[in-house]
């Protein structure tokens, strides 16, 4: 069974996600510094956030990390996330949104990324790798 318990005296894996947007910056300029933040920071510093956070949200709730924590895996994926702008979504002064022009191929390629639909999930990247498959397979 890979249900996580929900009985507070059993382990219970969590996962904390970090999202590197940086308000004020252009947004072709985010990722890179989200990915050189991800990537610059030391395991001990991340541990040292970690368990901050869950101190801040836990601790009324009888939470300590000496006890409470067992151990932290740090996985650091500096893969590109889509931050869209005004525009992307449904388009702007009447011209397509990027995603529909993308989602129209090009020549006889064709595009399957979770993100045409407007947002990342596994069903999304699937539905969307389907849909481009179908056209792709109609050109042949």
């Amino acid at each position: 069974d890979s249900t996580q318990p929900f009985e507070p005296d059993k382990p219970v894996v969590m996962t904390f996600y970090v999202s590197f947007a940086k308000p004020g910056y252009p947004v072709e300029e985010q990722g890179p510094l989200g990915r050189a933040e991800l990537l610059g920071k030391s395991y001990r510093e991340y541990e040292k956030e970690i368990i901050e956070q869950m101190n801040t949200m836990f601790s009324d709730h009888g939470f300590n990390a000496k006890r409470d924590v067992a151990g932290i895996v740090l996985n650091r994926w500096g893969h590109a996330y889509i931050s869209p702008q005004p525009g992307f979504h449904f388009g702007l002064n009447g011209k397509d949104a990027p995603r529909e022009i993308v989602k129209k191929g090009y020549g006889r390629i064709r595009f399957g990324h979770s993100e045409l639909s407007g947002y990342m999930s596994h069903t999304r990247a699937l539905g969307e790798g389907a849909r481009a498959a179908t056209e792709a397979m109609k050109l042949l």
